[in-house]
């Protein structure tokens, strides 16, 4: 997905309140803005907005001094999802439908996100009570299914810290619907509120999946800059599952084991999928449009 003028004020957003999360000088939270004006300036539309929004971030880390400025809020987004993993399991497992719900739980936690404007994912307890009630608004679950059963490795891609335990919960019951093989992909390196490896081992993902880096701090799935590992694992898994928004804009390919699963946040991407802004999708490209 290519980078719009519309993208260029959330992009400043950005900026703004990461700096803020970690410094109180005025004055730098300007030159910060200032850089990032400057560099947004010579931006190339042709690129996604997770390659700019890593420009933008890298020029937030260096300008504040802060290797990370969202770990506060990473590590209380881990604590909350924790405290609610055993409502979840009781969710799923008194469900008549314990795969469909739990792919909903992960789906409704793809609202933790601190890269939109958004206040939903606060209440971390309504996004498990919403969960049975969410219809998905692309709707390609059956699809998903039958390539589950019939697959024996599956590449999850993750997305946020916090909404990895809701990942956490899906994965289980996959693994208890099929004996299949789970790597569960992080981010290489801090970048906005997205899972790391310290964040996966935090919530017990290693439990469940074999954990892996993708060798890179892009808010996304950028193949070419990944590691050689999860290119060969891009190619070669049986199925694959890209978490959230900033995977689906990305990710290029209308693939039919490639299932992208996410909580529409932004305008553009609503007007490409035919939906409104907060619903979920669980979309497989090569299937769009021919319904």
């Amino acid at each position: 997905m290519n980078t719009y003028l519309d993208c260029f004020p959330c992009f400043l957003r950005q900026a703004i309140e990461a700096s803020r999360m970690v410094i109180d000088d005025e004055g730098v939270q300007r030159g910060v803005l200032n850089v990032v004006m400057e560099k947004m300036s010579t931006f190339s539309l042709t690129a996604t907005p997770p390659e700019m929004a890593r420009v933008i971030h890298q020029t937030i880390r260096e300008m504040t001094g802060s290797d990370d400025p969202y770990r506060l809020v990473k590590e209380r987004s881990n604590e909350k999802a924790l405290a609610l993993y055993p409502k979840m399991k009781e969710l799923v497992g008194t469900s008549g439908n314990p795969l469909l719900v739990s792919c909903k739980l992960a789906t409704t936690g793809n609202s933790i996100d601190f890269g939109v404007p958004s206040s939903s994912f606060r209440d971390y307890h309504s996004l498990v009570e919403s969960a049975l009630s969410s219809p998905f608004k692309v709707d390609h679950f059956d699809e998903f299914v039958g390539c589950l059963s019939h697959a024996s490795s599956l590449l999850y891609l993750g997305d946020n810290a916090g909404e990895i335990v809701f990942d956490r919960v899906f994965i289980e019951e996959m693994r208890s619907f099929k004996d299949i093989d789970v790597i569960f992909v992080v981010r290489g390196g801090p970048i906005i509120n997205d899972a790391t490896y310290e964040d996966a081992r935090y919530v017990a993902m290693d439990k469940v999946a074999k954990v892996i880096s993708n060798g890179t701090d892009y808010p996304g799935t950028v193949m070419r800059c990944c590691s050689r590992e999860v290119q060969g694992l891009l190619r070669s898994a049986d199925l694959i599952i890209a978490k959230g928004q900033g995977n689906y804009e990305s990710i290029d390919g209308d693939r039919k084991n490639l299932f992208h699963l996410f909580k529409v946040k932004c305008p553009l991407v609503a007007n490409q999928l035919k939906v409104d802004v907060n619903d979920m999708v669980f979309l497989n490209r090569a299937g769009w449009g021919s319904e």
